[in-house]
């Protein structure tokens, strides 16, 4: 059960006593999805899928209460901070774990560590426990110095595969050669591929997650154990639990449904069974591999996890993609070595959990 915080978090629309003084800053919330739109537009290229006002959409249907600001600057400089609270955990998080990255959105340059300076006195005094921040790979250097006494640091790895050149020159020089003969290992092994943007193929992705999930809870007494953050670690049960905590049943239905076609479900089958799935996001130029799933036993050597990923990198370079995230992941994993074969760099990041204010009255409680 959840322990509930003593001191919730307010409604994003409740004045709070002794907020820090944000001396000719403006800051709104209640951020429509207009302006939303807007300020992903002026941020141009570098916004992911998870910045979007669709997946703002479809983390609050999975009950969060929505809490995204936009601070404005005398110059007219605009941020935007993607968040969303919980009064059943005292948090805001932007995003929750398992939510992929949140962070900060403007225009390029607009972030300098001035302004994220103010962002983060700001969100240290929400009225809660903490404040879970999860900046883009290209600016957790930046945060990472400004961070206040008592966050703890979440340390992630994320991969990612520069998609410059189009298909072919990444078939060439980024996959290795295991990837390469995989495929066409694949290719003859009878796969019925079918790839839908509707949510149709929801169900039969949710149902092989379960049957991941599964596996990787009877895997976690044979995991490499003791890294801070690491889902994986511990009993098969607490595995268990925290897998479909990050992933409840209405999440995947969800994402497919408030962003539409720029969710792409790729399924695999053998034999009318399906066997292995993913979830592909598009934005602009950049794609992220966000979720898979296979029937481990029923995929046996049909390489089918590694063609649909081989089929996900052929259609983002097909829509103009310059980049592919792969997601965060742990080294040493069999995870982060099978999405090395596709030749992606390595990027060390960071969330960074923030006291809120709710955490020092909590310390002053006798």
């Amino acid at each position: 059960m959840t322990p509930t915080a003593p001191h919730p978090p307010a409604r994003p629309d409740t004045p709070r006593e002794g907020d820090p003084p944000l001396p000719g800053v403006r800051m709104d919330t209640h951020i429509p999805t207009p302006l939303w739109d807007e300020l992903t537009a002026e941020a141009g290229d570098s916004v992911l899928p998870s910045q979007t006002s669709g997946w703002r959409d479809a983390v609050c249907a999975n009950g969060w209460q929505d809490a995204s600001r936009v601070y404005t600057w005398p110059d007219g400089t605009r941020l935007l901070v993607p968040l969303v609270c919980s009064a059943e955990t005292g948090t805001y998080a932007s995003w929750p774990e398992g939510w992929g990255v949140g962070g900060v959105v403007g225009r390029p340059g607009a972030l300098t560590p001035e302004r994220a300076r103010t962002v983060v006195e700001d969100l240290a005094a929400l009225p809660a426990r903490e404040v879970y921040l999860r900046p883009d790979t290209a600016s957790t250097a930046l945060w990472e110095p400004l961070m206040p006494k008592g966050t703890t640091r979440n340390p992630r790895m994320t991969q990612v595969l520069d998609l410059t050149g189009g298909f072919e020159k990444v078939w060439r020089d980024s996959f290795t050669k295991r990837a390469r003969g995989a495929v066409r290992r694949a290719e003859r092994s009878g796969l019925d591929v079918e790839r839908d943007g509707t949510g149709r193929l929801v169900p039969e992705f949710q149902r092989l997650f379960e049957l991941s999930a599964t596996r990787w809870a009877r895997q976690a007494d044979t995991t490499p154990n003791g890294t801070p953050g690491n889902t994986l670690d511990g009993t098969p049960d607490d595995v268990l639990r925290r897998v479909r905590e990050k992933n409840p049943p209405t999440k995947f239905a969800a994402v497919a449904r408030h962003l539409g076609n720029a969710c792409q479900i790729w399924l695999a089958s053998r034999e009318n069974t399906p066997i292995a799935a993913l979830m592909a996001l598009h934005h602009g130029p950049q794609t992220v591999y966000w979720a898979a799933a296979m029937d481990k036993e029923a995929a046996g050597q049909s390489q089918a996890p590694t063609y649909l990923v081989h089929l996900m990198i052929e259609d983002a370079c097909a829509r103009g993609a310059r980049t592919l995230h792969m997601g965060d992941t742990y080294p040493g994993t069999s995870v982060t070595r099978f999405k090395a074969a596709f030749g992606p760099a390595e990027h060390h990041t960071a969330g960074f959990r923030i006291p809120g204010s709710g955490a020092t009255r909590e310390e002053g409680t006798t």
